[in-house]
């Protein structure tokens, strides 16, 4: 018989969109899918051998993940900790034979240090390793081999079972132990940058360390703990997390006595119970920051240089995607809101919709309802269309996994017809129990719950192949729905494995705090870590239901927001996560009503958040949909790069088995570009391949003038673009420049443009990774976040170029300080050598008096500064060569504005 009863005919509660040619699918006429989907497996699958995988593949320039024999077998955790490494954009090559990681520059030995694994001369081997130069990175190294406690000069405990040890406490770097500076990445005020929980006390749950106890160390390359323990008492453990000793050759040993693997495995399932600091919408790098320390040690192992990819396209910070649920019955109208005022700012999303096909205790059949008005989104041409599964349940932790055979059928009964029901429990009693009394539904919650339903006839395979094959049913651009996000983020073991079957490559249904991490991952088979599937995870950072949302724009210590307002702190979140390239996943329900669970909030406030946000991060994101931040990923984790010096001139070669657009390469800043088989947008330290690049083999060359120091590392992220955006706009634009024809270099009119690590003359401009949080242009000015090592410089022409400024006898600059502390600096102006153009000398004038005697401009404190050229001593100003900022005289923050010749 037909089925009808269970919604009503579309046609009557159509929206009205002008211009729209709306889905003319009936979806009463539809039965599918007509394939079966195969029942995956619900276990853990078999450990993963690495000589079974192509992970072996690659130079001796990547570095190698070494996990000799059976190791796998008690240790798993080795592939999500591969996972990771790719993820990050570091090359890697697995092997299980020592001759072959031996020949790499860096290694990382994982629980392969360890008696039980170790060969008679294995020992040996790695000492003279290290003392030839190389990096050795161990993983759970409990040997007291002496040539092993010798290198890394500590001795491991006995046991490793140590409940105490809460966090691991990241230190700061020492000048006196040079190798301890892969520290500097990391903001050590920042309290979750500097810690990394392991451990949960009130649950006594975590994970087991074992710590090292340091030998006496005499500097510079004595032993160093680049990570503390703290114990649940509060105190520093007298043993150590993270070590590192270095030799006068360069050679590195650094012992991490975390089982990091695993750390990463349970983290990306979700088992963590609860040892993160917040569920979402707060920064939360946990695992992120062992993987950045590793990438470190690795670009640092050599001292002719490596090559990384950067996370995110076009050599942006933040991977961002607006994202929309659609389970509501207003959401319908309100989706084409959102969608067209991303489509008003050039940029997509991803919305994810509900197949609401079944009137029940928890919503109308809504889908049934309004489905047809899916086409006008689509008609934008700027959304992925996503699924959002069928049921919605409050209960799809309980569902089974299917038969692989549910279908939708409109025409008529078929008893393999999909119709998950939501019924209210019933409460027997004041305190319970609850009960459905419904008999195969799966169970209520518990009286403590928030949530009392059941659900009758649910499947994980019938959530996931139904909404696809409806969805696609009815898409007016013929989509193929390969992105996925469950109803309350729930995440059942299964699920990984189920969106494989059904055809998905995206999910978004994990929390990035959860997770402890930033970046998207590959989950694992049950999410447990033996097998990964091969489905790409973006955890949600934040949503709506996470603050005060709304418009207002409000740094911290404001009335209404003591705290800062909502939008303002998520931009703090974005330019804190874009210092090593994330991904930032923000949900929106595009409507006013509160699903059970949920908090009514209006629409006008979501939607003035989103207003809000986008331009305030334009400088940072790179703007996607699910979808395409997915495929970007996937093809980059499956590339490869190598690099081969010969003499000055260095080869990389980027393999890449998959089309990929805007690839970043992260390269020594003291590399010139020089060719490449392929479009590319070179600036020191990055090369970006342009737009999409095919399969196949690309070729770049470079000149390393020499050798690279191996305190010259790419730069960790798009360094103009990171900082902590704490200060509020003056109230009064700095002073203009005033002589006739003055030389611009640079008046910081132009986010994007500094973004692209571009001056107002069109040249370079950086800081080296120098300057803490990155450099920033905010409105139109530039914030330095100082150290006194720190310093900035903006160049006056092309690389080996002799450039003329012989016409100017001043170089200006408006400063300000918005802590109202002066911090003192020189500016130092640098020439070449008329000859070759290429040979610097420094000019500095030490401009520390002259900030400490001006006098402010304007209510906003800005300082004029008017530096006569002869101040600089005996220079050519016929081959100047760029203008630097450096010397310091404390920390602080600094705004500078119009840099100039007049």
């Amino acid at each position: 018989m037909k089925v009808t009863n269970f919604f009503v005919a579309a046609s009557c509660l159509l929206l009205s969109y002008s211009s729209v040619t709306l889905a003319v699918v009936d979806i009463t006429t539809l039965k599918g899918p007509t394939v079966n989907t195969a029942v995956p497996a619900v276990g853990n699958g078999a450990v993963t051998d690495p000589a079974s995988t192509t992970f072996g593949t690659g130079t001796t320039s990547r570095i190698a993940l070494y996990v000799p024999g059976n190791v796998y077998k008690d240790y798993p955790g080795w592939l999500p900790l591969y996972k990771a490494l790719v993820f990050q954009g570091i090359p890697v090559t697995v092997t299980k034979d020592i001759s072959v990681a031996k020949t790499h520059s860096a290694v990382i030995a994982y629980q392969a240090l360890q008696s039980k694994y170790l060969g008679l001369l294995d020992g040996l081997t790695w000492s003279t390793y290290v003392s030839g130069g190389k990096t050795l990175i161990a993983i759970g190294m409990t040997s007291t081999d002496m040539f092993l406690t010798s290198s890394f000069g500590v001795t491991p405990d006995t046991t490793t079972n140590k409940n105490a040890r809460e966090v691991i406490v990241l230190n700061s770097p020492s000048a006196a132990y040079p190798a301890t500076s892969v520290n500097s990445m990391f903001d050590m005020t920042d309290v979750r940058d500097k810690e990394i929980p392991l451990w949960r006390g009130d649950l006594d749950t975590g994970f087991t360390t074992i710590g090292y106890t340091l030998a006496a160390s005499t500097a510079p390359n004595g032993v160093f703990a680049l990570g503390s323990y703290r114990t649940s008492a509060g105190v520093i453990d007298t043993k150590a997390g993270i070590t590192i000793k270095s030799t006068a050759n360069g050679g590195k040993a650094v012992a991490i006595g975390l089982d990091l693997g695993a750390f990463i495995g349970e983290s990306n399932g979700g088992k963590t119970n609860g040892i993160p600091r917040s569920y979402d919408a707060q920064y939360e790098p946990g695992y992120d920051n062992f993987i950045r320390l590793i990438k470190q040690l690795y670009v640092t192992s050599t001292s002719t240089g490596l090559v990384t990819s950067w996370p995110v396209p076009g050599n942006m910070g933040v991977h961002f995607s607006w994202t929309y649920d659609i389970d509501a019955q207003d959401s319908y109208e309100l989706a084409y809101t959102v969608a067209k005022d991303l489509q008003s700012r050039g940029i997509g999303g991803t919305i994810n919709w509900q197949a609401k096909l079944v009137k029940d205790a928890y919503d109308v059949a809504s889908f049934s309802h309004y489905y047809r008005n899916i086409s006008a989104v689509e008609a934008l041409g700027n959304m992925e269309l996503s699924s959002h599964s069928v049921s919605h349940s409050p209960n799809l932790l309980n569902f089974p996994v299917g038969t692989g055979k549910e279908i939708w059928s409109g025409i008529e009964y078929d008893e393999e017809n999909y119709f998950p029901f939501i019924g209210q429990c019933t409460n027997t009693s004041a305190t319970g129990p609850w009960t459905t009394n419904v008999p195969g539904a799966t169970p209520c919650d518990t009286p403590n719950a928030r949530l009392y339903f059941y659900t009758v006839a649910g499947s994980l395979l019938g959530e996931a192949r139904v909404s696809k094959y409806i969805l696609e049913s009815i898409s007016i651009n013929n989509s193929t729905v390969v992105s996925f996000r469950t109803g309350h983020l729930l995440y059942p073991d299964a699920l990984p494995q189920v969106l494989a079957a059904a055809g998905y490559k995206y999910s978004s249904s994990g929390a990035c705090n959860d997770q402890m991490t930033h970046m998207p991952y590959q989950p694992f088979y049950n999410l447990a870590y033996n097998q990964a599937v091969d489905i790409i995870e973006f955890p949600l950072t934040a949503s709506d239901q996470d603050g005060q949302i709304n418009g207002d724009w409000a740094a911290p210590g404001s009335a209404q927001y003591p705290n800062g307002s909502y939008a303002y702190n998520q931009a703090v979140l974005i330019n804190k996560i874009a210092k090593y390239g994330g991904q930032y996943t923000f949900l929106i329900h595009p409507t006013t009503a509160g699903l059970p669970g949920l908090t009514q909030t209006l629409f006008s406030d979501k939607f003035a958040f989103q207003q809000t946000l986008t331009p305030k991060i334009t400088n940072v994101s790179y703007f996607d949909t699910m979808s395409g931040r997915g495929d970007f990923h996937s093809a980059r984790i499956a590339s490869g790069i190598d690099v081969a010096v010969v003499g000055t001139t260095a080869t990389v070669t980027v393999t890449l088995t998959k089309p990929i657009r805007d690839l970043t390469l992260k390269v020594p800043t003291a590399w010139a570009f020089a060719s490449s088989t392929v479009g590319v947008k070179a600036t020191p330290g990055a090369v970006v391949l342009l737009n999409t690049v095919a399969a196949g083999t690309v070729k770049l060359t470079f000149k390393t003038s020499g050798t690279v120091a191996a305190a010259v590392n790419p730069a960790p992220g798009p360094a103009k673009t990171t900082t902590t955006i704490s200060i509020p706009s003056p109230t009064v634009p700095p002073p203009t420049p005033t002589p006739n024809n003055p030389r611009m270099v640079d008046d910081f009119a132009d986010p994007s443009r500094y973004s692209s690590e571009q001056n107002a003359m069109g040249y370079y401009t950086g800081d080296d990774g120098t300057v803490a949080n990155k450099t920033s242009v905010q409105d139109d000015w530039l914030l330095l976040t100082v150290k006194p090592t720190s310093y900035w410089y903006t160049l006056l022409g092309a690389a080996n170029t002799c450039n003329d400024f012989s016409a100017y006898k001043t170089l200006s600059l408006a400063v300000r300080y918005p802590t109202t502390t002066r911090v003192g600096f020189n500016v130092v102006i640098q020439d070449v050598d008329a000859a070759s153009c290429s040979e610097t000398t420094q000019h500095p004038f030490n401009a520390t008096a002259l900030i400490n005697a001006a006098t402010p401009v304007g209510p906003d404190n800005w300082l004029h500064l008017d530096l006569p050229l002869t101040n600089f001593g005996t220079f050519n100003a016929k081959s100047l060569k760029a203008v630097t900022l450096s010397g310091f005289t404390a920390n602080g923050l600094i705004e500078v504005d119009y840099i100039y010749f007049s």
